[in-house]
């Protein structure tokens, strides 16, 4: 009854990266054990580098392989670096993607690639239905795979799923403790101090906290030298500068160390504002205000699916009236799909004889 999963939360030592985790990956593969339980993950590998033939055949003693989450899906998706069909194959037991989303960014979503488009057509061999986490998602797999439009199904994200939100509880109103996330990559020096600025002179009796799902390692000066020749002043702030100007402006550095304390400390907050999307669908879940700042067209869908506004850091005012029930409603819809897909993962593929 066991299965594997592939999951981008896992970062191997031998991959070279500015970035740590992201937490918000982690939320994905918390929330997916828990949706599928109660049969359990025996085998947890990373999407960051290739399988080595010992990791196969660990991967085929289970019953299916879930591909968990976060935005991977682009024109040349491999499910791993360097994958390709016959590599696919070399997998006996079904793969199942679960709650991935379109990559967002328009130059990586513009035509699949005839490899893509044959690696999902493998994976759908063995599979009635797929999870995808919003309508721009299945859009752009209808229009590249219409041959299998019938087998993609717009869940939305298992992040999004918790008690609070599915028994109706009324949304959270108070606001003494305040997380704001931040996501430090490309131009993002202006929104996120715009944010952090707001925050400390809208809630000024408030109890703040800033924190960091994905802490990026400030750049070497090589780099930020190569930057500052081409011009691209607006890449040469420092992640740390803007961690010491929320702390001069009442507030506190949290760096989560793991999912599960992750959201046990977010569950003694009030309210999020920030630019990180799986904050943001956490809160939801947990029936608490939230307000998720536009960084790129990643979340685009979502926004649109769910009826949630996609805030301009300029003026974060506009949007403290939204109406939560809006989102409850497009959400519980949507948690009506995914429970036909996770009736058909558990009882089709993982409890089957």
């Amino acid at each position: 009854m066991s299965y594997s999963i592939l999951s981008p939360y896992i970062i191997p030592p031998e991959v070279k990266t500015l970035k740590r985790g992201n937490i918000g990956d982690g939320f994905i593969l918390f929330s997916i054990k828990k949706l599928l339980e109660p049969q359990i993950c025996e085998c947890l590998l990373s999407t960051r580098r290739p399988l080595s033939s010992e990791e196969i055949a660990r991967i085929n003693a289970t019953k299916a392989l879930i591909l968990a989450g976060a935005n991977q899906l682009n024109d040349n998706f491999t499910m791993l670096p360097g994958m390709d069909p016959q590599g696919i194959k070399r997998i006996k037991i079904p793969i199942i993607p679960f709650g991935i989303g379109i990559n967002g960014i328009r130059k990586f979503n513009r035509k699949m690639s005839d490899i893509t488009k044959d690696i999902l057509k493998i994976i759908h061999e063995k599979i009635q239905f797929s999870s995808w986490r919003c309508p721009a998602t299945v859009a752009y797999l209808n229009e590249h795979i219409p041959e299998l439009s019938a087998r993609f199904l717009m869940t939305g994200c298992p992040v999004q799923y918790d008690t609070n939100l599915l028994n109706h509880i009324p949304f959270y109103s108070p606001d003494q403790k305040i997380i704001v996330t931040i996501t430090e990559r490309d131009v993002f020096y202006e929104r996120e101090f715009s944010t952090i600025k707001y925050i400390s002179e809208k809630y000024m009796n408030s109890e703040k906290i800033l924190s960091l799902h994905q802490e990026i390692d400030t750049p070497s000066f090589p780099v930020l030298l190569r930057r500052f020749v081409k011009g691209q002043f607006n890449k040469i702030r420092k992640p740390s500068a803007l961690h010491g100007y929320a702390e001069s402006r009442g507030f506190r550095i949290y760096r989560p160390t793991s999912v599960e304390d992750c959201q046990a400390f977010y569950r003694t907050c009030d309210m999020h504002v920030g630019s990180r999307l799986h904050a943001h669908l956490f809160f939801l879940s947990q029936a608490k205000k939230s307000f998720l700042t536009y960084v790129d067209d990643r979340c685009v869908g979502f926004s649109e699916a769910f009826a949630f506004p996609l805030c301009d850091y300029r003026n974060l005012d506009q949007y403290l009236g939204y109406d939560f029930e809006i989102y409850r409603t497009h959400a519980l819809s949507s948690f009506e799909v995914m429970k036909i897909f996770l009736s058909y993962v558990k009882t089709q593929i993982l409890e089957a004889r």
